[in-house]
């Protein structure tokens, strides 16, 4: 019985213990849709790819033929591409007004051609651009500290 109530005590604390935490920084809010990024992690790429969990709050909430409930927020994974200013979506949630998830998708493919790693360009202007300058931003922001604090 110990044996039993330590293990439980164990995997409890263990599975409580994590935390998932988001940095959310905002990208548009000028509007009526509100786009933020989760920041954590984005400064550590160093190639043309980046990959981005975008959140985006609509104001008046959406409506998606397969989905029965409005859509209040959405959070969307995006693989981006610097060179190419390509990006494609991987993954998609819907959310509710009281934060549930109403769907989710995903779009992941295991492929190295190019024609299908990027589904759509990055027109200026778009939130998909806003989001790759705020990337690159904090990036950069990081290669700053990093080289003044080598010096």
């Amino acid at each position: 019985m110990k044996i039993q109530l330590f293990l439980l005590f164990l995997f409890t604390n263990i599975i409580f213990s994590q935390k998932l935490t988001e940095e959310l920084v905002p990208v548009v809010t000028e509007g009526s849709d509100k786009v933020y990024i989760n920041a954590i992690g984005v400064e550590n790429f160093t190639g043309d790819d980046i990959f981005v969990w975008a959140v985006t709050e609509h104001s008046t909430p959406i409506t998606i033929e397969s989905i029965e409930s409005k859509i209040s927020k959405t959070k969307t994974y995006y693989l981006l591409n610097q060179k190419l200013v390509k990006y494609s979506i991987l993954f998609i949630i819907y959310y509710d007004d009281a934060n549930n998830v109403l769907a989710s998708y995903d779009y992941n493919r295991n492929t190295n051609v190019e024609a299908y790693q990027y589904n759509y360009p990055i027109w200026n202007n778009s939130v998909e651009h806003a989001i790759l300058n705020k990337c690159v931003k904090i990036i950069e922001a990081k290669k700053s500290r990093s080289s003044s604090e080598n010096k």
